[in-house]
């Protein structure tokens, strides 16, 4: 389930939403969300109305616990291992929270990105609202179908077969077709009905970065990342450069003294009046240097 922790909904930043009660629903559906844009809330009101029979969503002001249990959330469903939700020549969300297996009971799957990489994505239409065209977990035979039409290379659709029955817990290598190949496949998305609290949440994933590029690792809203995982869900964060990264850093402990080597420098480089220069190029050199990249 995707979030921007580094973004903000209306005058709410992400981050602050992330607190370390181990009830505290997270993330939030999108039609609770404040600030969305006329054009985004009639794209989730056109789906929510006409696909799953709910009411029309209300404009928010703030976010309000009155609205959470009754929407969706939405997210992606990464049969590919990606290290992210979204590959890196998207703009998308840098983080997301990993939902247990118990969690697909409440799950409801369709092909193609939709709502997923709102509030900050591009996405402007519906591809389709047929009921018939979502599934479940257990009934979605024909979601796959549409998945698969929508490869364009045949070689591309066996080599994903051949992935997935592989049983992988790494993403496709760059020098694999599949691989080669990410932007040409299509994505499945979800929509989880209920609330998600810490006990659905099995890790967190996020990159080194902001969307836009910058150093995300060190800054306030990283910290809130690690609190929420460590503390909330008790689970971990786990690093990484790339989508498709082959290697990660895995952080499950704040006194992890080789993880401190590379987080104290990088902390300070945000909270401090210091000219010294920390970029993704510094972490990852520094995270190889104590050894903490691996490749689960």
């Amino acid at each position: 389930m995707p979030f921007d922790a580094n973004g903000t909904a209306g005058h709410t930043s992400i981050s602050s939403l992330l607190t370390n009660s181990s009830s505290t629903p997270f993330p939030l559906p999108l039609s609770c969300y404040p600030g969305l844009t006329r054009s985004q809330l009639q794209l989730i009101t056109n789906l929510e109305t006409s696909v799953f029979g709910l009411s029309s969503p209300v404009t928010q002001d703030n976010f309000s616990d009155s609205c959470f249990a009754d929407r969706p959330i939405y997210g992606v469903l990464n049969i590919l291992h990606l290290r992210l939700p979204f590959q890196d020549s998207q703009s998308g969300a840098k983080q997301a929270a990993i939902l247990s297996h118990a969690a697909s009971s409440r799950m409801v799957v369709y092909n193609g990105e939709v709502l997923s990489g709102l509030p900050t994505s591009n996405t402007t239409s519906i591809f389709t609202t047929d009921p018939r065209q979502f599934g479940t977990l257990n009934h979605m035979s024909h979601v796959l179908l549409d998945f698969f039409e929508a490869i364009p290379d045949i070689n591309v659709a066996k080599q994903f077969v051949e992935y997935v029955l592989s049983y992988p817990v790494t993403p496709p290598t760059n020098d694999t077709l599949l691989g080669r190949s990410l932007n040409t496949i299509p994505t499945l998305e979800v929509a989880i009905f209920g609330s998600v609290t810490p006990s659905d949440v099995t890790g967190v994933v996020s990159s080194f970065t902001t969307p836009s590029g910058d150093l995300f690792l060190g800054s306030s809203e990283s910290l809130a990342v690690r609190d929420w995982a460590m503390m909330a869900t008790r689970t971990s964060v786990t690093w990484t450069e790339f989508a498709n990264s082959s290697k990660v850093v895995d952080d499950d402990s704040f006194t992890d003294g080789n993880f401190n080597k590379v987080w104290n420098p990088a902390y300070l480089f945000f909270h401090s009046s210091s000219n010294a220069t920390v970029n993704v190029g510094n972490i990852t050199a520094a995270f190889n240097a104590v050894n903490k990249f691996t490749n689960t």
